[in-house]
């Protein structure tokens, strides 16, 4: 059966999200946020904490309904990567300790394979390159393929297998157009970098790259679909039938 999805967009402390998951509640399948939730020039970090915390809630009290994916800015509170742009030191203890906390709520990747299609699709903050999965991943399981039938421990899918690796240091892979070198991990892939070098047959969704403009780029019988922060001054959001 088909899966409804209401995807929202990077909010670094925005608070628009509330009417757009309390209208999807009603509506829609499953709620994903595709994380950054922290890190602002305007919104002041005692906001952004509050709004952390209140988004938390949301997900305990819809543990089945909402997905919170982790972004880059979230991650590097609670790994100590300190070097990313804006960084808030003032309050970096709140946050990791917040993030930290609640650890078990937050993942890098989610998917869902259709039964009756089985297109599978995956959510990531910043996408998934095919050069990644065979460089980094595939190696790391003993894995010479990139067939979805067996991916991985047990078989699992491709976002099981990224989120075993929740705390590793190969997910915070930087790629040259993010100002790194090698293949971007999924926090980090531009979606240049996304676009040129995607995993093959399979849907993505992802925020991440804030250019202020929501898209979906069909590829053949796949996309990959991009919802920023925001979008015509408005909380960037997308539903989708998957």
């Amino acid at each position: 059966m088909n899966k409804r999805i209401t995807i929202i967009g990077d909010l670094h402390g925005r608070l628009e999200w509330k009417e757009i998951a309390n209208n999807a509640l009603v509506n829609f399948n499953k709620i994903l946020f595709v994380g950054d939730y922290v890190d602002s020039f305007d919104i002041k970090p005692a906001e952004i904490l509050y709004n952390l915390k209140e988004i938390i809630q949301f997900k305990k009290d819809n543990m089945d309904d909402v997905t919170l994916l982790l972004g880059n800015h979230d991650y590097a509170y609670i790994y100590d990567h300190t070097s990313i742009s804006g960084f808030m030191w003032q309050i970096w203890q709140e946050y990791k300790k917040l993030f930290k906390d609640n650890i078990e709520l937050f993942d890098i990747a989610w998917g869902y394979r259709n039964p009756k299609t089985q297109k599978y699709t995956l959510a990531s903050h910043a996408g998934l390159t095919y050069r990644y999965w065979m460089e980094t991943i595939a190696p790391k399981f003993n894995r010479t393929d990139d067939t979805l039938e067996e991916i991985g421990p047990n078989d699992l899918e491709i976002h099981e297998v990224l989120n075993l690796l929740k705390g590793d240091i190969i997910i915070w892979k930087v790629g040259s157009m993010r100002g790194g070198g090698g293949t971007p991990g999924p926090l980090w892939a531009d979606y240049l970098e996304l676009l040129d070098d995607p995993y093959p047959d399979i849907n993505q969704i992802v925020g991440h790259t804030a250019a202020g403009t929501v898209s979906v780029d069909q590829f053949g019988d796949y996309f990959i679909a991009k919802v920023d922060g925001y979008y015509n001054k408005k909380l960037a959001h997308l539903q989708l039938n998957i």
